[in-house]
């Protein structure tokens, strides 16, 4: 209609506030800036942490190179044809503010710890492979399924042991890595099984690729490496 101004959603780029050719660390820097204004602990905008959700969100997309480049192939076709944005309807308030975060972070640490387990399995393949890659895949998600069961508690955790505000989903997450090895370690009194093994060799690896983001003094603080592998007489 004449006089009728059509709003424009902005792109997840738009909310990481950079261009859409930047690279990875670029994102991340861009991610962690945008993290510092709006992050309700750090008296960011008071929207309910709707803002940080959806920078969370952005983020969980953009920093995986298979999610952005579908995400970037509907952007272009979208540019291209000029299709109008999709009408939305007002967002209704369904959590509070603190619920909305702690979904954040728990959506943080199983991005963190899944791609740790990624990395982990190609390791443990060249290096003494138990089972087929399915297998591992399998493993890999039932520890994430673990890690970020009790997110807040672990949080919680993380933060008295000195964990700064960015930092907190990866600390959380070696947190979560920590009570699956004494889990593991405690159920293999009725047998070590392959999975068994697998499970602790996982573990400890995901432990070290995890904690190399954070500094010595921290990573000690939450424990150090579990060695659960060790613990269970691998060789």
């Amino acid at each position: 209609m004449p006089g009728t101004e059509t709003r424009i959603e902005p792109s997840l780029y738009d909310l990481l506030g950079v261009d859409a050719r930047c690279s990875a660390d670029e994102l991340r820097a861009a991610y962690r800036r945008e993290a510092r204004r709006l992050h309700p602990d750090l008296g960011g905008v008071t929207d309910g942490g709707r803002a940080m959700a959806r920078l969370n969100d952005a983020w969980r997309v953009l920093s995986d190179p298979a999610q952005r480049e579908r995400y970037d192939h509907t952007l272009a076709v979208h540019e291209r044809v000029h299709i109008p944005p999709t009408p939305q309807p007002t967002p209704q308030a369904t959590w509070s503010r603190r619920q909305a975060w702690v979904l954040g972070i728990s959506a943080q640490m199983a991005r963190l710890t899944r791609q740790a387990g990624r990395s982990a399995t190609q390791t443990l393949l060249v290096r003494h492979p138990r089972a087929p890659r399915a297998h591992y895949d399998s493993l890999v998600d039932q520890i994430v399924a673990s890690v970020v069961a009790d997110t807040e508690p672990r949080v919680r955790a993380a933060r008295a042991a000195g964990a700064a505000p960015l930092d907190l989903a990866t600390a959380a997450s070696l947190i979560g890595l920590r009570s699956l090895a004494d889990r593991v370690r405690r159920e293999s009194a009725l047998g070590i099984t392959n999975d068994v093994i697998m499970t602790a060799e996982l573990v400890d690896r995901m432990w070290d690729i995890m904690a190399h983001e954070l500094t010595s003094q921290l990573a000690s603080a939450l424990g150090g490496n579990p060695h659960t592998a060790h613990a269970l007489g691998v060789r």
